[in-house]
């Protein structure tokens, strides 16, 4: 998966110029009415491991409004 590789590298990238121990990424992305979500996760003790979730399912999302922001 292609995307997962530049996501990784997104990851590594914000990792080293925060000077980050750790970093848990999550995107959201709306496909029609569906949502798919992209947890990614790194931590110290294992700084060359990546570990990736990803969930394709429509009904776990609240669906956003325009303009609201979620956290």
């Amino acid at each position: 998966m292609d995307f997962m590789k530049k996501t990784q590298n997104l990851a590594a990238t914000l990792t080293k110029e925060f000077n980050c121990e750790e970093i848990n990424l999550t995107v959201q992305m709306r496909r029609g009415e569906d949502w798919i979500t992209l947890d990614l996760f790194q931590n110290s003790e294992e700084p060359n491991k990546f570990y990736a979730t990803v969930d394709y399912s429509s009904s776990q999302h609240p669906q956003l409004g325009a303009g609201k922001t979620m956290h």
